[in-house]
């Protein structure tokens, strides 16, 4: 798993703390590592929503470096799972009108935006990090 706080570093101005500032979306972010307790509901909501063991896995490695994409949800809020039922998909967070999913049906971390699982094949990772990144340096579509 890679490290969160160093691809903040990366891209980001660190404020104060664990408080990093982002030219490229002129945002502010914390990182704030998740509790076990959130860590342990996010698992039950994930086994009970019967989400890929793989991307279970991937995400409790991200949500414990750090609890939210980008602000956004923390990884016990059920706001993640709304969508899976009818489009099997996680609503992971938003920047914008970018939003950051988990696609079951692609098998992919993608970026798109409301009404679009992603903008393209270009916005469609296989890591956490990769989609990350594509953030950080800017999406092409």
């Amino acid at each position: 798993m890679f490290d969160v706080r160093t691809l903040y570093e990366k891209y980001c101005k660190k404020e104060s703390g664990e408080k990093y500032y982002c030219e490229k979306d002129s945002h502010t972010y914390e990182i704030v590592p998740a509790k076990d307790t959130e860590l342990d509901a996010f698992k039950v909501h994930c086994e009970t929503n019967n989400i890929p063991k793989d991307v279970i896995e991937d995400l409790s490695a991200y949500y414990k470096q750090n609890n939210n994409f980008f602000n956004y949800y923390s990884c016990d809020d059920l706001g993640i799972f709304e969508w899976w039922d009818d489009y099997k998909e996680l609503w992971l967070g938003c920047v914008d009108m970018d939003v950051f999913r988990y696609s079951s049906d692609l098998g992919k971390y993608t970026i798109g935006d409301v009404g679009n699982v992603s903008y393209s094949e270009q916005c469609e990772f296989d890591t956490i990090e990769e989609m990350l990144i594509a953030h950080f340096e800017g999406i092409e579509m």
